[in-house]
């Protein structure tokens, strides 16, 4: 009975109404599967007695399920956050960090000439040259008008002295943008590679863009001077001096340039110095020599002058060469201050290597003539000749005739004589040399020496424009002994007797 009734209570326990199956349920989360029978059943006895049903115990809320965290769903960065990141941690001199995510941008989108630019300047500035190369020009590859990726790409060429690339990389580049670097790498490489008028013509673009570059005005000076532009090479030169460049090579060469314009002591002008020393430099002025009676009174060259520039190389330290020391005595020469060139040249003449020595040996024996050493003069020429007879051989005619026309006008009419009977032993078959000894003999009374002269001019050169003037000499000459008092032309005395003389008047 009792069994019975159990079943039949669960049975009515399932028809319990949806809030009572919803009771069941939270409790059934509390209680053993006995407990809900028995619940069941209590309250299907109360039914049955009329009675209401105890109310069921307050529900006990269950704790909610502890929640657990989800991980976020990771995100890829784009290309764009790529290359910020990477581009700030390139100005930060993050340079590995840099390569990494400018690497990762640019294998993202390899359209964004950007993002490969930025990763070569990373390489360039972590010192790895050749990896910057190469992405520099899968830069050029895709937008050969990519000025900059040009201009950096050249920039690696020229540190590597592959000037020929620089070349090669920039010109094109001149049809997108006309712009100082350009200008000034393309003529750099040219000079570099002894394209000199190529390179003057970029650097006189160059110039045009940036006026203010001082090394470009001293690279087109050195081209000018290169080229025998003088005057623009001293203009390019001052131009850079103005611009802050000095050194005691610009100064050397700004000297070359006036010596080669002839302006070897410019405007000489007198200043007190004082305690002045003659060969110096004072501020703007070049000493050039006391003013006799006028103490601390110099002579003075200005700046503008080739003895100035080359003192001021001297003083300012540029390496004592030669060569330095010669062009600064044939400064002297030139401007006819023979004893101090003599001097200048006497004191180098140890140091002069054996390349230099013929010409040293040439401008040497000029000083020489000009202080009236003769002898000493054509002792040096010959040394020069013996170095290098091609260039100096044919001047010793010339210095015969040099040292002649000295004693001519001295008076000396033997030296004179024998100057010039060397002159045409050298150049024995030039007939205004024979012609100039005829007279001279002529002049020292030696006839016979003179005629011969005379004919060798007619036999050279038989329609000579004097030819009717020598052959009247010769023949004068040569009548000469038929002209003296013969014997039998003697006159002899009258044997008649003298008449008287007449009577003196009254």
């Amino acid at each position: 009975m009792r069994i019975q009734l159990l079943i039949c209570l669960a049975a009515a326990g399932l028809v319990l109404s949806g809030s009572a199956v919803v009771t069941a349920d939270r409790a059934a989360a509390q209680d053993t599967p006995a407990a809900v029978v028995l619940r069941a059943a209590s309250t299907a006895e109360a039914q049955t007695s009329g009675e209401d049903p105890p109310a069921p115990p307050a529900e006990t809320p269950a704790p909610p399920a502890a929640e657990e965290d989800a991980p976020a769903a990771e995100t890829e960065p784009t290309a764009e956050d790529l290359f910020a990141k990477g581009r700030d941690a390139l100005f930060r001199g993050e340079y590995t960090q840099a390569i990494e995510l400018l690497g990762k941008a640019v294998a993202a989108d390899q359209t964004k000439t950007s993002y490969r630019l930025h990763l070569a300047r990373a390489y360039r500035y972590a010192g790895n040259d050749p990896e910057a190369e190469k992405h520099l020009e899968k830069i050029l590859q895709t937008a050969p008008d990519h000025v900059e990726a040009g201009q950096a790409l050249a920039e690696i060429c020229a540190a590597a002295k592959r000037f020929q690339d620089v070349v090669r990389v920039l010109e094109p580049l001149l049809k997108y943008r006309h712009d100082y670097p350009t200008y000034h790498m393309l003529a750099e490489a040219q000079y570099n590679l002894g394209k000199l008028d190529q390179a003057r013509k970029y650097y006189e673009e160059a110039i045009k863009l940036n006026p203010q570059s001082a090394s470009d005005h001293y690279q087109l000076g050195n081209i000018y001077l290169a080229g025998n532009f003088f005057a623009l090479a001293a203009d390019s030169y001052q131009a850079a001096l103005r611009l802050g460049l000095d050194s005691p090579v610009l100064h050397y060469k700004l000297g070359s340039a006036y010596f080669n314009l002839r302006n070897y002591f410019g405007r000489i002008a007198e200043q007190a110095v004082k305690s002045g020393e003659p060969g110096t430099i004072h501020q703007r002025w070049y000493l050039i020599e006391p003013v006799p009676g006028r103490k601390d009174v110099f002579r003075c060259a200005p700046e503008t002058s080739a003895v100035y520039q080359i003192a001021k190389a001297m003083a300012d330290g540029i390496e004592d060469r030669p060569d330095i020391h010669v062009l600064r005595a044939t400064v002297y020469l030139n401007a006819r201050r023979y004893a101090q060139a003599y001097e200048m040249f006497t004191e180098t003449a140890p140091t002069v290597p054996d390349e230099d020595k013929a010409l040293f040996h040439y401008y040497y024996a000029q000083a020489a003539f000009g202080t009236g050493q003769y002898d000493r003069y054509l002792q040096l020429l010959q040394e020069a000749i013996k170095l290098d007879p091609q260039a100096y051989q044919a001047g010793l005619v010339d210095a015969y005739l040099r040292v002649a026309d000295q004693h001519n006008e001295a008076g000396n009419l033997d030296k004179y004589v024998e100057y010039l009977v060397r002159a045409v032993a050298e150049s024995s078959q030039t007939t205004s040399l024979h012609l100039k000894l005829g007279y001279a003999y002529e002049e020292a009374r030696k006839h016979e020496q003179a005629m011969a002269q005379w004919q060798m001019v007619l036999d050279l050169e038989p329609d000579h424009p004097q030819r009717i003037e020598l052959l009247n000499l010769i023949e004068k000459y040569r009548a000469g002994v038929a002209l003296s008092v013969r014997p039998s032309e003697t006159p002899k005395p009258d044997t008649a007797k003298p008449e008287p003389p007449p009577p003196a008047t009254q």
